[in-house]
């Protein structure tokens, strides 16, 4: 009886939405869903689907409108190394030769007038003369890895039925092309360039974010979107809390929501005094949003100081990262914490999902761990002359 009830309905030219004015812009959207007999979808060019896929990243995606246009431009290099408008017709050999391909293409090739108007193919050929740098193994495989979740996507939306690019081999980036770790004597150069030596800073974070970095572990636009108010007490232990609850903030994923007890050497530095002395929301006022990114000017002032002392190419304010989770598995704290600390996957379902986060108390015996004897004659916040 029930059955056949809902069967009136579904025959019934009667909808509730479209009865009302408020729904005026929905009549010409059926709402009654279609059977597979009655579907037809229209062929479309590899192009159409790109924008019907970039599209909805920007209708449902979390990410920043930069990296969706991004993605569109790697897509659509690879929709012309291809060069056929159906995607059906990509095979796994294809897939791999446009891989291979990708290493005689230029980087930042649309920066060269020579490369105007030309097609993938007649770029490579070109620069075999003009020699301009190639891509690197690490944007070889950031380019696969779009395709494949592009791909991903055409199949479960029926565009497509095989994502070829999915786990296609590539390179392992370069040893000059990773980022590395501080070594104690770089750490110790960091620590004592111009800024510190002469106690001079033109923003607060000058000071306070290289310390930070330091000592927590975090990353650069972690910090950088801090609010006060992201500053707590919980449980007895100062934390920095890491979300996206207020304006501008970000967080990488899921994992990467987290607290992070704050280490005896800032507080011994006036961290928590500097935050409540403050008459802003952020922590970092000075530092404004930047294509999504509050770490924009933060990133290159950082920049600028790591060339002045020297440091090479994979060495950045990433680096920091590096050094903290080599140093606590030096000591012996177990991947599970420091997984947590740095709000990395655990590649595990069971532990990403269900599993407990641990407590700011057993957190904090773990960053106390981080050496902070490279800051040892820096002063207390309080005595330092900031502009």
């Amino acid at each position: 009886m029930q059955h056949s009830t809902i069967a009136q309905n579904v025959k019934s030219d009667f909808n509730p939405l479209l009865a009302s004015s408020n729904f005026s812009e929905l009549d010409n959207v059926l709402i009654i869903p279609k059977s597979q007999k009655q579907k037809f979808k229209k062929p479309q060019t590899g192009y159409e689907i790109k924008e019907t896929y970039i599209q909805s990243k920007f209708d449902f995606g979390k990410a920043l409108d930069k990296s969706i246009s991004q993605e569109d431009k790697i897509i659509t290099l690879v929709l012309d190394i291809f060069a056929i408008d159906d995607l059906n017709e990509l095979d796994r050999e294809n897939a791999e030769i446009i891989r291979n391909f990708l290493k005689y293409y230029p980087k930042n090739a649309n920066k060269f007038k020579e490369f105007d108007g030309l097609t993938p193919l007649e770029i490579a050929k070109l620069n075999q003369t003009l020699k301009k740098p190639t891509l690197s193994a690490r944007t070889i495989r950031g380019v696969i890895q779009k395709m494949s979740t592009f791909c991903s996507w055409c199949v479960n939306h029926g565009y497509i039925n095989t994502n070829h690019f999915h786990k296609l081999e590539t390179l392992p980036p370069k040893s000059d092309d990773i980022r590395l770790e501080f070594n104690d004597e770089q750490l110790s150069s960091i620590f004592r360039m111009s800024d510190y030596t002469s106690c001079n800073f033109k923003h607060n974070y000058y000071y306070w974010i290289p310390l930070l970095l330091r000592l927590t572990g975090a990353r650069l636009n972690e910090l950088c979107q801090l609010w006060c108010q992201d500053i707590q007490l919980i449980d007895n232990v100062w934390c920095i809390v890491i979300h996206e609850k207020y304006y501008g903030q970000r967080v990488k994923n899921v994992q990467s929501a987290r607290i992070i007890p704050i280490h005896s050497a800032l507080l011994e530095r006036g961290f928590i005094e500097f935050v409540q002395s403050l008459n802003t929301e952020r922590v970092f006022d000075e530092l404004k949003l930047f294509n999504g990114y509050y770490s924009h000017n933060a990133s290159k002032w950082f920049s600028r100081r790591r060339t002045k002392l020297g440091l090479g190419k994979g060495l950045d304010a990433h680096s920091f990262r590096h050094s903290c989770a080599a140093e606590l598995k030096r000591n012996g704290v177990s991947t599970v914490l420091i997984e947590e600390l740095l709000g990395h996957r655990h590649n595990s379902i069971s532990l990403d999902l269900y599993g407990k986060k641990f407590q700011p108390n057993e957190l904090l015996k773990v960053v106390n761990l981080i050496d902070d004897s490279h800051l040892s004659h820096i002063k207390a916040f309080h005595c330092q002359n900031v502009k």
